[in-house]
């Protein structure tokens, strides 16, 4: 098991085409975004200077070795920004990115060579200081993106614990949902559908049959930040040849690849409802698709947050109305 770094054009199925990706090195900037787990292990690894699972070490290794070799920039700005949502706390935010920083500072590439290869099994604790990184940005601020899949993601456990439903009524509930509330999101739209039709490792959120609110809602927002990693990633890519920056995303989490690679391999979500939906279900969903093509798309208003805000007050309360306690 290794971790996966995806580009549409040059990594869709996670495998990378090496010689794409160093013409591409030649014209582009190549960054690449770790999600937290990875960051949370790096900074652990630092931190200890061993991990207790070697596997899990000798995945950072593998990374950093191929990072600092190529010269790629490393970016743990969605992965800060979701420690520091989660916790609400900015200070240990900027300790975290002033330790990153000083990882590319402390190690050279052989260290972490040796400790792939396995020729080392620990490395020396990075000693520089960790005074906190003075920065302007609020890492705990929610962003949108966010938002809107905390929504999604609680309209999904609603129609998940609607036992009374068969699985193209909750398909068809939300598509319907989506388009009338939201954009789409196509790795969303690959989650969801995998999601009700059962598909072998994938999960609803965390907690969702428990009947407290509040265990629901904290699994709602652990799984929107995944979905909020890919969204945040696509706006890169939908932009990138205005771009000099090329972005690539590095993750071990199962889901995670899972989605990616049936949105962006080819033929996309659609290929992926066709395959995993029969023949006449697959109609109906591109029957609702097509229908919603030129719709008019939900207004946000002046404040997107308090439209978000608000949504995501509405699914709360129709996760209430099911019998749950707030």
């Amino acid at each position: 098991m290794t971790y996966k770094l995806f580009f549409i054009h040059y990594s869709q199925d996670g495998e990378v085409d090496y010689k794409a990706l160093l013409e591409l090195k030649r014209i582009k900037n190549i960054i690449v975004l770790l999600d937290r787990n990875l960051l949370s292990s790096l900074l652990n690894l630092s931190r200890d200077g061993f991990l207790k699972d070697e596997k899990e070490i000798q995945i950072i290794a593998i990374l950093m070795t191929w990072v600092i070799m190529n010269n790629f920039p490393a970016s743990a700005g969605l992965a800060l920004k979701e420690y520091a949502s989660k916790f609400n706390d900015e200070k240990e935010t900027q300790i975290e990115l002033r330790e990153f920083n000083n990882i590319f500072d402390y190690y050279s590439s052989m260290t972490w060579l040796r400790l792939a290869e396995g020729i080392i099994k620990k490395i020396p604790i990075c000693p520089l200081p960790v005074k906190p990184f003075i920065t302007e940005l609020k890492y705990s601020e929610e962003d949108d993106h966010f938002l809107m899949h905390v929504a999604e993601m609680l309209h999904a456990v609603y129609l998940c614990r609607r036992d009374d439903l068969s699985v193209m009524e909750k398909m068809m509930d939300y598509l319907e949902w989506n388009y009338q509330y939201l954009l789409i999101s196509e790795s969303t739209l690959s989650y969801i559908a995998m999601l009700f039709t059962n598909q072998h490792g994938i999960k609803a959120p965390k907690n969702s049959r428990s009947n407290s609110f509040n265990k629901i809602l904290k699994g709602c927002r652990n799984q929107a930040w995944d979905l909020n990693y890919l969204s945040n990633w696509s706006c890169f890519h939908y932009k990138e040849k205005e771009m000099n920056d090329i972005y690539l995303f590095a993750t071990n989490d199962y889901l995670l690849k899972r989605i990616f690679i049936n949105t962006y391999a080819d033929g996309g979500v659609g290929e992926l409802i066709q395959t995993i939906f029969s023949k006449e279900n697959s109609k109906k969903i591109f029957d609702v698709i097509e229908a919603n093509q030129g719709r008019e798309k939900p207004d946000f208003g002046s404040n997107p947050k308090k439209y978000f805000y608000n949504l995501i007050d509405k699914e709360k309360q129709r996760i209430l109305n099911l019998g749950v306690k707030e």
